[in-house]
């Protein structure tokens, strides 16, 4: 389905969005049925690195799950999760205690909105 995307018919799109649904359409060719199961993939997938990043000791570890995370998060088009794994892998560089809440809220934000677009 090209144009009938969720880009189009959701209501809570624009820049203060957590997800750039145009961005979403465009990594899924304006499918409306990969875009659900790439969101649904990135919501479970995000859900489970913070919780094996909370597990985790070894940095050089966690330093690949939040890249990982990154990368997800840029395939949805999720820019500001991306941009604090981004900071956050610069962090971890130079530390390995680093804080992960700013990560937390910013996943927490972006899986209340993907919920709202698959629910509501």
């Amino acid at each position: 389905m090209a144009p009938s995307s969720m880009a189009r018919v959701a209501g809570r799109a624009g820049p203060e969005a957590p997800i750039d649904l145009v961005q979403l359409a465009t990594n899924t060719l304006g499918n409306r049925d990969l875009e659900v199961q790439v969101l649904h993939l990135f919501k479970s997938q995000s859900i489970s690195t913070l919780e094996r990043l909370k597990q985790e000791t070894d940095n050089s570890v966690r330093l690949d799950l939040v890249h990982t995370l990154k990368g997800s998060a840029r395939a949805i088009g999720a820019e500001r999760v991306a941009i604090v794994c981004e900071n956050l892998e610069g962090k971890m560089r130079s530390s390995t205690d680093t804080a992960t809440e700013g990560l937390i809220a910013a996943v927490d934000e972006a899986n209340r909105y993907i919920r709202d677009l698959l629910e509501g």
